[in-house]
């Protein structure tokens, strides 16, 4: 999910979001061939975003109108356990794995811990299902845990309420690499469907909520789709690519009384990504973030307005600048 420090983000659905999916894989490795079946990771993540003010009207271009809006900051450790699942025999059949992977998450506004299963019965097709449960507060007027009442966010009681989500996704990937071979035959193909219901507990079914400084959010079953094109090569600068990332309601009904105005909307964002090889343990990956928001019919300034307002469209922006560093133990 998306995780703020400094940064007040406008009423939008946000996505799992920007994940390690530049994984340093290739498709014909098996996690069956390696002798550690215990893996540690720490990833911590940070973004500066670019001030880019509401414009009313239909379909366009928003410009950057300030060289500040905030920044962010995350770190998550994560403990994997692998289990060897072979299907059968041959190259592809024997590779097949379960992992088993608990996370903890910290930001300066929230904490929650991550549990997550993932079959791999072949070595381009992932499932995983997973659930997470998690608790925030308010620092300095930034919102980590509020839900929307009387047109405006208010504080909601750390331990009291909590946010949840639940999972199921299905990951396709391919390296043409597993065909061709060579140090410069790779192609990284990577797409990533996932079914989410995420909530707030105690609150009613249409009311708006903001976690990790985010608004716009309500109790609801949403769907996240992500598709990646990359190319990675033997030098330091590892692996290049595209990322496009959709996600949203399936129902506009989860608005409660705000269906017919504020409707469902799908978000898109569009990722420019670099992974860098810092060593055999350390990587790097940095990307910059263009993205998309609801636009409507009339001014605002801010994002607790938006639920009184009229969707006329969709607003393009130029989103953020973000490094991801990870720590294999």
């Amino acid at each position: 999910m998306k995780y703020s420090l400094l940064k007040k983000a406008s009423g939008v659905f946000t996505t799992a979001a920007f994940v390690a999916i530049i994984l340093p894989f290739s498709a014909t490795h098996s996690l069956a061939e390696d002798d550690k079946k215990f893996e540690h990771t720490l990833t911590i993540d940070g973004a500066y975003y670019l001030k880019s003010d509401y414009q009313k009207g239909g379909d366009h271009f928003a410009k950057v109108t300030g060289p500040f809006d905030g920044i962010l900051a995350k770190a998550t450790w994560a403990t994997s356990y692998t289990i060897p699942t072979p299907l059968g025999e041959g190259a592809l059949l024997s590779s097949a794995d379960v992992e088993l992977k608990g996370s903890m998450e910290f930001s300066p506004l929230t904490i929650r811990p991550i549990v997550t299963v993932t079959f791999s019965p072949l070595p381009f097709l992932l499932f995983d299902a997973g659930a997470s449960i998690g608790t925030g507060w308010n620092l300095f007027g930034f919102e980590g845990f509020c839900k929307f009442q009387n047109s405006k966010y208010e504080n909601l009681t750390p331990f009291t309420h909590y946010y949840h989500t639940h999972w199921l996704g299905a990951t396709f990937q391919f390296d043409t690499g597993a065909l061709i071979e060579g140090d410069w035959t790779h192609v990284i193909l990577y797409t990533y469907y996932q079914m989410v219901y995420q909530g707030i507990t105690g609150i009613d079914k249409g009311t708006f909520w903001a976690w990790q400084n985010t608004e716009g959010y309500v109790n609801g079953l949403g769907y996240d789709f992500t598709a990646m094109i990359g190319y990675k090569m033997p030098l330091f600068v590892e692996m290049v690519g595209i990322m496009a990332n959709l996600y949203g309601q399936y129902s506009k009904k989860d608005y409660g009384q705000f269906a017919d105005t504020y409707n469902k909307f799908m978000i898109a964002k569009l990722h420019f990504i670099a992974k860098l090889a810092l060593n055999d343990k350390n990587s790097l990956i940095v990307s910059t973030t263009i993205s998309s928001r609801r636009s409507f019919s009339t001014e605002h300034t801010k994002g607790e307005e938006e639920p009184h307002l009229v969707k006329s469209g969709r607003e393009w922006y130029f989103d953020r600048i973000a490094l991801s560093w990870k720590r294999e133990f």
